[in-house]
């Protein structure tokens, strides 16, 4: 279940980098559930060149992460905007959120 759900993410973040046939494969097989046996019936397909494509893609969108980090940033900006949040909530001074503020944009 993780693996679908990562694929998920990386697929809505580097979908535009696949061809049109690679985001065709993915999206039917992760967000349509369709079958190996299903996708080749729809795009002319042997079950193995689906399996194929689907695995290669895979790697390919593990590989984009790891080269950008897109995924990775966002949920360090997201994690930092929720942790500057509670700072403002809370007890903190204007010096200790200036501080958190001025760390954050280092990170950028």
């Amino acid at each position: 279940m993780e693996k679908i759900i990562q694929v998920g993410i990386l697929f809505s973040y580097y979908e535009n980098l696949l061809n049109e046939k690679q985001r065709q494969v993915i999206n039917r097989y992760y967000n349509e559930d369709l079958s190996l046996n299903e996708i080749a019936a729809l795009s002319g397909k042997t079950k193995q060149a689906v399996s194929d494509m689907i695995n290669r893609t895979v790697s390919k969108l593990y590989k984009y992460e790891e080269e950008l980090s897109l995924v990775k940033k966002t949920r360090e900006y997201s994690n930092n905007l929720i942790n500057l949040k509670a700072m403002v909530e809370g007890d903190f001074s204007k010096e200790e959120i200036l501080t958190e503020i001025s760390r954050m944009i280092d990170n950028i």
